[in-house]
């Protein structure tokens, strides 16, 4: 081998490394593939809206101090340094602090907004419940509950008032930053609640102080309590999932006799997963049982009415995955298992099943799909329990990973989210620029296309608002844009037409006359005749054709 032929070898085999090393440096930036849906509900590949920036575990909040005892945290030299299954964790707005909760360790973790520690819970003062405890000889130890038991869910107001719930101990405690409980929240004296048990799993609370509690045994809906502690009732309850098991039973207890009625299943609604509140009190639910569509999501009122059913294209709205997933060859369906309501009502829901983020706008259009399963590609989740957002950020707890992973806005996102609020807004022509910017990046998305075209129709463009209209198959405002196309062509039309129609009349009556005179030999009064009738017909073709038009197509592009 020449020395020329050794260079060229080298310079090809350092190309190939670039290459592959971009590539690698490339998937660990983007550690998941985005898609969205089409017309067809159809999963086609499309840009990140989001992508992973950071990663937060126990040893980035600092909870080896707890175990330190030169730390002004100390609690002891056995406190753990890790989170372990932890179940939920909560943003406080107001003071910019996350509170953890921090399951298999029994505590509340307190961090700032940069998840620097702040503060550890885990003794409480104040309980009106006790414990009973076998000691060695034999006695039992009456004393006050004043540690938590399985922590599964936290809600802080503007007060800095913890609502936790205290699952294994079932209760809610409402306390203050000082560990003193305030109130108790526990089962409900009242023939309304016929469980045996109160083991709560999550709480919020309304601008009203009244409180929602979340019970797996619980399918009326939630548990709700009154600021003052009184127990309410139930908040919107889910509906009776329509199954063919369901329309069978119910039709066979109409002939069963009463002994036959008793054996069969009953039809009971699923309970909540988990639930958030946004800035104008709606509260917004989610339904994690596997293959369940009626009520998966809602978006309830203050009399527990659900608001998107209640739309016109409600009964439409699919969330979540369209079809199935699979892995490690078991078929799995869309299991949401938490919602948060971000800025401008942005609505992003967690689907545990296949780790992804389903985020959709105020009006529960579709605007991003992004994250993953650990078993789909590396830098996933592995049991993703609770979602948060703040600003351009959307935060996932990992209750197996023990850790908090953290998206970021890229600038595609940014694109589609500033489009998207102007144009929810009525700002029509301003978002028009960034609509076709966002087309430019990604030709997949189909909003773009939809939002493109009812700006030109609203400018009053009808025929360039039908090619966007059309290629996004949004039937309805494609009528509405044909329909103003049509009656501009025929109002444009109608004088030219009528004076052509007028002049080939006239012109008809003239050859007419002097054919009779025998002016015109018959072979081409007839050829005239001809032509005069193929003018009239297509005129009219024409204008028959604008009134008449059939859309139709696919979105191959404009």
């Amino acid at each position: 081998m020449t020395h020329i032929n050794i260079k060229k070898v080298l310079c090809l085999f350092v190309a190939i490394m670039l290459t592959v090393t971009m590539a690698v440096t490339a998937f660990a930036d983007d550690p998941y593939t985005s898609y969205n849906y089409n017309a067809w509900k159809e999963a086609v590949p499309s840009q990140n809206g989001y992508q992973v920036t950071d990663t937060i575990t126990g040893a980035d909040i600092g909870l080896d101090q707890l175990s330190d005892p030169d730390s002004e945290f100390f609690i002891s030299e056995d406190e753990p340094a890790t989170l372990s299954d932890a179940k939920d964790f909560f943003l406080c707005e107001s003071t910019e602090e996350w509170y953890i909760v921090d399951t298999g360790n029994n505590r509340i973790i307190k961090t700032d907004l940069e998840f620097n520690l702040l503060a550890c819970y885990k003794t409480f003062t104040g309980s009106s419940m006790t414990t009973e405890t076998t000691l060695e000889d034999g006695t039992v130890e009456v004393t006050e509950a004043n540690t938590l038991k399985s922590p599964y869910g936290i809600y802080v107001d503007e007060d800095g008032i913890m609502y936790i719930a205290d699952r294994d101990n079932q209760r809610v405690i409402k306390c203050n930053q000082d560990c003193e409980i305030i109130m108790e929240y526990t089962r409900p004296e009242s023939e309304l609640y016929d469980s045996v048990s109160f083991y709560c799993t999550k709480v919020l609370v309304d601008a009203a102080k009244n409180v929602y509690i979340i019970c797996p045994a619980v399918n009326s809906g939630a548990i709700m309590y009154s600021a003052s502690g009184s127990f309410l009732g139930y908040f919107g309850a889910n509906k009776v999932e329509v199954t063919a098991t369901v329309v069978i039973n119910r039709m066979w207890r109409r002939i069963a006799t009463e002994s036959q009625s008793a054996t069969l299943t009953k039809a009971t609604p699923v309970e909540y997963a988990n639930f958030d509140i946004d800035e104008q009190g709606f509260i917004y639910t989610v339904t994690e049982a596997a293959n369940t569509t009626t009520d998966a999501v809602k978006k309830l009122n203050p009399a527990g009415e659900n608001i998107i059913s209640r739309t016109e294209n409600g009964a439409e709205i699919v969330f979540g995955d369209q079809t199935s997933v699979t892995y490690s060859g078991t078929t799995y369906s869309t299991r949401l298992t938490d919602i948060a309501i971000g800025d401008n009502g942005i609505v992003n829901i967690l689907d545990y099943t296949s780790g992804r983020i389903f985020q959709y706008d105020r009006e529960f259009n579709l605007l991003f799909i992004f994250g993953c399963d650990q078993e789909d590609q590396n830098g996933g989740f592995d049991n993703p329990n609770a979602i948060e957002t703040y600003g351009d950020k959307v935060y996932i707890l990992d209750g197996r990973n023990n850790d908090i992973t953290v998206f970021s806005e890229t600038l595609f996102g940014s694109y589609v989210h500033e489009a998207n609020e102007m144009y929810n807004e009525g700002l029509y022509e301003d978002s028009l620029a960034l609509w076709k910017e966002i087309l430019k990046r990604d030709g997949n998305y189909n909003m773009a296309y939809v939002a493109i075209g009812r700006a030109l129709l609203n400018q009053d463009e009808y025929q360039e608002a039908m090619k966007y209209l059309k290629a996004g198959f949004d039937d309805e405002d494609y009528d509405k844009a044909f329909e103003y196309y049509r009656k501009d062509l025929i109002r444009n039309n109608f004088t030219a037409a009528i004076i052509v129609i007028a002049v080939l009349i006239v012109l008809y009556l003239v050859v007419k006359m002097l054919q009779k005179r025998g002016k015109i030999p018959d072979h081409l009064w007839k050829r005239l005749f001809r032509l005069i009738g193929n003018g009239i017909k297509t005129l009219a073709n024409k204008i028959v054709g604008a009134v008449t038009k059939k859309k139709g197509g696919a979105a191959n592009g404009l």
